[in-house]
């Protein structure tokens, strides 16, 4: 078992909170479709404010784990270490609960996903560093996400999506490969009917020809629903 499985379990079952002195930096960041958290001591209060719960690890790649809590609902954790320790973790998870709307903002509006710098492409734009084996598995997911080639087969939840984000783009960030599996973080930049603009991180973990991919469906309904800034009557005001 790796040590960000141990952490998780020992967070979640133990409740074991000091730990997060050890694992992770004094500057640590934890980032989930709602935003960013800034320092150990906030993610350490965000972890005491988690009821313990039973955690399985479903997957383990050393820096990114895939785990279903209290066998209901799944997440995935993605970390980066400097000198060993946790420097930022990005956090996908799937709980169906409804999520707080994040801090009303300006619309957003002036890149539009799917068009110009994000046009769909033949084959994915894939950070340099990303590894050749899991280079197959990104250009399919990319032709059903971003080309909306869906007769090459894709997830339930994928035509939903683009049906509420109709200019939908995937764009893939990191990959790891650990034997048969590969995880693969990626991010939804996308606006709905209604020009809500909605930027979403995902996860999938794929082994073989199965694929297990974790979305945080209350957070989009959080970003829909927020408030954006009307400049005109803040400038009247």
């Amino acid at each position: 078992m790796s040590a960000l499985a141990d952490l998780e379990i020992a967070l979640r079952q133990s409740q074991a909170y000091a730990r997060l002195g050890d694992s992770h930096v004094h500057r640590a960041t934890r980032e989930d479709s709602l935003g960013i958290i800034k320092g150990r001591d906030a993610i350490t209060a965000a972890w005491v404010a988690e009821d313990a719960a039973s955690v399985t690890i479903d997957h383990d790649l050393g820096d990114m784990i895939a785990y279903t809590v209290n066998g209901a609902w799944k997440g995935h954790r993605w970390v980066w270490r400097e000198e060993g320790r946790i420097l930022r973790e990005v956090v996908v998870e799937d709980r169906g609960q409804p999520r707080t709307a994040p801090p009303a903002h300006p619309p957003l509006g002036e890149l539009r996903s799917g068009q110009g710098q994000y046009a769909a492409t033949s084959e994915p734009i894939l950070p340099p560093d990303w590894p050749e084996p899991a280079r197959a598995i990104a250009t399919h997911l990319h032709r059903i996400w971003n080309a909306r080639s869906f007769d090459l087969g894709a997830e339930p939840w994928v035509a939903p999506l683009v049906r509420a984000l109709p200019d939908a783009t995937v764009i893939f960030e990191r990959a790891i490969v650990v034997g048969d599996t590969t995880a693969l973080l990626w991010r939804v930049h996308g606006h709905d009917a209604g020009g809500q603009r909605v930027r979403l991180i995902g996860s999938s973990a794929v082994v073989g020809d199965v694929v297990e991919s974790v979305i945080d469906h209350a957070a989009m309904a959080a970003q829909v629903e927020r408030v954006l800034l009307d400049y005109g009557a803040s400038a009247e005001a």
